[in-house]
């Protein structure tokens, strides 16, 4: 039973790590596949599948040269003088997100929760506090209390959207809307290993992270697919920053405002993942300067200084560029061989 709740904890986790500000309010799915239509569906299931399959695969290689942050892994795999350059260029991208995700708190409780922008983003501040202090085990904690109910959510509002389930191959083909897929997966996988190689490295039971990572993997596609047919079967809401919660709107001010702090919820368990790895990279990289606890101080003062600038016109402006820069770092990781299994000796 207990490695059975561990792996549905790595699947929740490489879940929440992905599904932050922009996933759940619905900005990042426009960006990357509703713009594109029905192209758009066909551009999410092969997203889901790259990302089921290289987020476990990257999650072995990490346990298996026991990586203690991205730092580690991404030496191995481009050697030290390329890996510096990736690293630091990752760094900047998830630096960026994180300060996405900061701004993405503001836009929630302004829009949907009758608050001020200040008000979502010093929350996020007071309660990621709580979380990242208990490292690993907060990490995984916070994602299995609200990924489960960000599933509840798409799921229902799917179910009470049957025009969402018209679904019909266009005529024409469209390029463009299959490179972002690509990219999609590309900028989601690599942010996302400065949470799934500091997890890889904690959890022994390799079988745990091969079944967690696909399930997780699954799960994220699933979700994707359902957000992007909803928001192509109400155009409507694109105009908003959180369209995902104007298709909860109609369900009821319960359901919305319940949904409401479902997104707040994932932008946490990303802003969490994104802060706890990235100490663990400083850390990695000047550990006599830098202890984990200096480096996560610097890192919440700069993203919310960062997060001032604005949620739609972060995620407009950076996630594109990112899914560009990453996916061709993603190309060569997936013919890269997983190694011998040190752990077996």
């Amino acid at each position: 039973m207990n490695k059975q709740i561990r792996i549905l904890q790595v699947a929740a986790t490489y879940i929440g790590t992905v599904v932050g500000a922009g996933f759940a309010s619905g900005q990042e799915i426009i960006q990357f596949f509703t713009r594109y239509g029905e192209w758009g569906t066909i551009g999410a299931v092969i997203s889901a599948l790259l990302m089921a399959w290289m987020g476990t695969k990257m999650m072995v290689y990490a346990h298996r040269i026991r990586a203690y942050s991205f730092n580690e892994l991404l030496d191995h795999l481009f050697g030290e003088k390329i890996g510096k350059v990736i690293e630091l260029l990752l760094f900047l991208i998830i630096f960026g997100i994180t300060g996405v995700m900061l701004a993405g708190s503001g836009a929630v409780f302004h829009e949907h929760l009758a608050g001020g922008r200040q008000t979502g983003m010093l929350l996020v501040l007071l309660v990621s506090s709580f979380f990242l202090v208990r490292g690993v085990r907060g990490l995984l904690w916070i994602n299995s209390l609200v990924v489960p109910a960000l599933i509840l959510y798409v799921s229902f509002t799917f179910a009470a959207n049957p025009q969402a389930l018209v679904f019909s191959m266009p005529d024409a083909w469209n390029s463009p809307s299959l490179l972002s897929a690509v990219r999609y997966a590309a900028f989601n996988l690599l942010t996302s290993l400065v949470v799934l190689v500091p997890l890889a490295n904690d959890i022994n039971d390799e079988r745990v992270l091969r079944v967690g990572g696909w399930l997780g993997g699954i799960g994220l596609g699933l979700l994707l697919i359902m957000a992007h047919l909803l928001l192509l079967a109400h155009p409507q809401t694109l105009l908003y920053e959180m369209p995902m919660a104007e298709l909860v709107r109609p369900l009821g001010t319960a359901m919305h405002g319940g949904f409401a702090l479902v997104i707040f919820g994932e932008i946490l368990t990303t802003f969490v993942g994104n802060v706890f790895g990235l100490s663990r990279q400083l850390h990695s990289a000047f550990p006599e300067r830098l202890s984990p606890g200096k480096a996560l101080i610097l890192l919440v003062v700069f993203a919310y200084l960062l997060g001032q600038a604005g949620y739609t016109s972060l995620i407009s402006t950076l996630y594109p560029l990112y899914g560009t820069l990453c996916a061709f770092i993603f190309l060569y990781l997936c013919f890269v061989r997983l190694p011998f299994d040190r752990r077996a000796t």
